[in-house]
């Protein structure tokens, strides 16, 4: 069919004129509005002839070719601000279709709009070849952060979620609860004859626990949380370098990664164990010791304690939960009405007042059951 021949302002009936914009936008470079034009002009070079500005993270205006071309712009001072000759610029929410960008292409006359959220923050930019079918590529959110649970895995980035629910995540506190719970137990039995050894009393303290978090550590190893831990990070490493979320490509991903709650762990325990046991009767001394080599410790044996503890190599099953973990947060952030959220709300997804409160729920129900049954359980008094 003659292009000249389709109707104005009716577009095609095919998948990408019914889609989400935040389906089909291309990423986008920004400046800010405090940048130099120099530095403005650099980056419009390399995004295409148009460059976002924009101030305290919302879309201020534009800068393009077009604005280059006239006499103000190309006698201009380069050290001035880009916000200072910045014009407005035609913008699109992540949730319209692509029949609506194609109409606002003919009615303004532009070769490309800046998408949106409600708030204003930039997410990309969409052009009139993004509407032709290709190959689906969801949106990469900056930052994805995650959580392993008994029903797979647990994704967000701060404002939004994908994958398992945030009860799922309760139940991670619950089972790490009852982990520690029964290390807890095995170990206290097992050193009970160390309280009447001669050993120091550094020692007396140091055994149980060593034996605790090693107990711990073999439980989480053989249980399947540490394969769907591993998938979650496969497939937050993938998400992260712009690989297609499939199984092939995700089986390829490091099971470590470095913002791993595993490393904070590591650090806490180490800077505790080294502080908190007397084997040098200076507080000071202490202090400074495990400040030291927790500083210098705590990422490259948090990498370790992934690898040979927290983490084993994932099922495909659990790869595939990871999967659909990831597409599922891609697919609500193209679509968003906000990629921002306030810290209380970002400190909710993250999933730790879960885990927490999972833990709590076990706790409370245990020292229920042994109030009603008057029995205590050595290690859990």
């Amino acid at each position: 069919m003659n292009p000249a021949s389709v109707p104005p302002n009716h577009p095609p009936t095919h998948e990408p004129f019914l889609m989400a914009v935040g389906h089909l936008m291309r990423q986008t470079l920004t400046v800010g509005a405090e940048d130099s034009l120099e530095r403005a002009i650099s980056e419009l070079r390399r995004n295409g002839g148009f460059i976002p500005i924009i101030d305290s993270g919302v879309l201020f205006g534009q800068l393009t070719e077009e604005m280059l071309r006239s006499e103000l712009l190309l006698d201009a001072n380069l050290t001035i601000s880009a916000g200072s000759v910045a014009q407005p610029a035609p913008k699109i929410s992540p949730y319209s279709t692509g029949s609506e960008a194609l109409r606002r292409f003919d009615s303004e006359r532009v070769d490309r709009l800046i998408v949106v959220d409600d708030h204003g923050r930039v997410m990309g930019q969409i052009r009139p070849s993004d509407l032709y079918p290709k190959k689906r590529i969801l949106p990469r959110p900056a930052l994805v952060g995650g959580m392993a649970t008994p029903f797979g895995v647990y994704l967000t980035t701060g404002a939004i979620r994908g994958g398992a629910s945030l009860l799922a995540v309760v139940s991670t506190g619950t089972l790490m609860f009852t982990m520690l719970a029964c290390s807890n137990v095995i170990g206290t039995f097992a050193t009970q004859p160390l309280a009447h050894s001669q050993l120091p009393g550094f020692l007396k303290d140091s055994i149980p626990a060593v034996l605790i978090l090693c107990l711990f550590g073999l439980i989480m190893r053989l249980i399947p949380l540490s394969g769907t831990h591993a998938a979650e990070h496969m497939v937050v490493h993938a998400m992260e370098r712009g690989e297609e979320l499939v199984p092939e490509v995700v089986a390829r991903m490091p099971r470590v990664h470095p913002r791993c709650g595993t490393n904070i762990a590591v650090g806490m325990t180490l800077f505790l164990s080294i502080y908190g046991i007397e084997w040098i009767k200076y507080d000071d001394i202490r202090f400074l010791t495990a400040a030291i080599v927790t500083l210098f410790s705590w990422r490259p044996l948090g990498s370790l304690v992934q690898y040979y503890i927290t983490t084993k190599k994932p099922t495909e099953a659990q790869i595939r939960s990871g999967i659909k973990a990831g597409n599922e947060l891609m697919s609500r952030f193209a679509t968003a009405k906000s990629t921002q959220a306030s810290i209380p709300v970002r400190i909710w997804n993250s999933g730790l007042l879960q885990v927490v409160m999972g833990s709590s729920l076990m706790l409370l129900l245990l020292k229920g059951v042994m109030l009603l049954f008057h029995f205590s359980i050595p290690g859990l008094e």
